[in-house]
């Protein structure tokens, strides 16, 4: 089949390509939308979260130092922490300390100074005991925040680093807190982020999604009309008509000239038929005598040229065709013997080159075969008696059939040609 046969007899698929490309691509577009705010949603709460949690450090800070500024140069000067924090006058000092985790929602807090020796802890056993973490140093070197995870038993924690600078030296805070807080900041601002999007994108999909199906219902329809048309039409126009048109939308038909066996059978004594028979009998008589030549010719290649009244005829090509027409018009003679009608047919079979081609103006053309070839393969069935086959003896001979069963070779005089045509005649045998 085709290319374009193959396009017109298929609706186009819009609704398959929708499903396959269209909506992958909307799937797609979403997973990349979604993940991408969620990496810039999660490094946005991040980094407020660190600025805020810095804040509320620096603010601490600065009231301790200011309401005890002893304590604060003892623990900065080198003096043992745990010395420091065993003096009654650091109580002060202590309590601003842990308003950092009860401000927030800090499991633990510590302070580390330059060298990572912990001068605070929430936990006292921790106080004076200096810390190596990677992390902690690269907080103290930057000066800036930091903020990885960390596991304790079974909870998640985020342990969050703030450096401060204080009396003109730079100290870290450590403050340890459940990683469910942050996360749920962060999920809530996805969701809200996402939601708008998500539902432009979904609201888009569902609205192309009807549009697609309504598209797809019309296309099928116009398709399903279209096909029942070129049914009905290809009924009145032969295969290879059909063909053309197909393949030349535009309406420039090509013309060619080619070899063919040409196949003209005719009803005799047709005119008595049709003037003693009333009109619907007469139609139904061509009507059945046509079907049975027509379904033979098919099956053997034959392409319907036209049916010119009681008279059809038929083109043969490509290979074994002078076979193919000779089987064809014994099949129908013998079909006819055996089961015969009002009126009976002669058939005459010539092969020559013809020209094919569309006749006629733009706004009503034929599509047929034009010839002296045509002219000889209607003067051979006119030489026919009822029920006998009529052909050129070269065809007869280029057939590779046996000619057994055929008359000798006679020479007739055909109107038109000044030589005379060398025929065979073959009728059924009676049974």
């Amino acid at each position: 089949m085709t290319e374009a046969a193959h396009i017109s007899d298929q609706p186009y698929p819009i609704r398959r390509l929708f499903y396959r490309r269209v909506v992958p691509a909307l799937v797609l577009s979403a997973m990349v939308l979604l993940g991408g705010g969620w990496v810039a949603v999660n490094s946005l709460e991040r980094h407020v979260y660190l600025e805020t949690t810095q804040r509320r450090v620096e603010t601490t800070v600065d009231l301790a130092e200011q309401a005890e500024p002893q304590v604060w140069m003892r623990l900065l000067s080198g003096e043992s922490p745990a010395s420091v924090f065993a003096d009654p006058a650091s109580a002060r000092a202590a309590a601003m300390l842990e308003a950092v985790a009860k401000d927030g929602h800090a499991l633990q807090l510590k302070i580390f100074d330059r060298r990572g020796t912990t001068l605070y802890a929430t936990d006292t056993a921790d106080i004076g005991v200096r810390e190596e973490n990677a992390l902690l140093r690269q907080v103290l070197t930057d000066n800036k925040p930091a903020i990885e995870i960390a596991r304790r038993s079974a909870e998640t924690l985020y342990e969050i680093y703030i450096p401060v600078e204080t009396a003109g030296q730079r100290i870290a805070f450590e403050v340890y807190e459940p990683a469910s807080v942050l996360d749920e900041i962060i999920a809530d601002s996805f969701i809200q982020f996402a939601a708008l999007p998500v539902a432009i994108l979904l609201a888009l999909g569902l609205w192309l999604a009807r549009i697609v199906r309504s598209a797809q219902a019309d296309i099928d329809a116009r398709v399903s009309v279209q096909q029942s048309l070129r049914r009905q039409l290809e009924r009145f126009v032969s295969q290879s008509a059909g063909a053309a048109a197909r393949l030349s939308p535009d309406g420039s038909v090509p013309i060619t000239r080619a070899g063919m066996t040409l196949f003209y059978s005719d009803v005799r004594d047709f005119s008595s038929l049709a003037e003693f028979h009333p009109p619907k009998a007469t139609v139904d008589f061509l009507n059945e005598l046509m079907t049975r030549q027509v379904e033979v010719v098919s099956r053997h290649g034959g392409d319907v040229d036209k049916m010119i009244g009681d008279a059809l005829l038929v083109r043969f090509e490509g290979a074994d065709r002078e076979a193919r027409a000779l089987m064809a018009a014994q099949e129908i003679l013998a079909d006819l013997a055996a089961q015969p009608m009002a009126r009976g047919i002669g058939i005459g079979i010539y092969d020559g080159e013809a020209i094919l081609g569309a006749i006629g103006p733009k706004e009503r053309q034929d599509f047929t075969v034009i010839g002296d070839s045509v002219n000889l393969a209607a003067r051979l069935c006119s030489l026919a008696e009822d029920g006998q086959l009529v052909v050129d003896e070269m065809a007869l001979r280029r057939s590779g059939l046996s000619d057994a069963d055929y008359s000798a070779a006679e020479d007739n005089k055909v109107k038109g040609r000044s030589a005379l045509v060398s025929v065979r005649r073959w009728s059924p045998k009676a049974t």
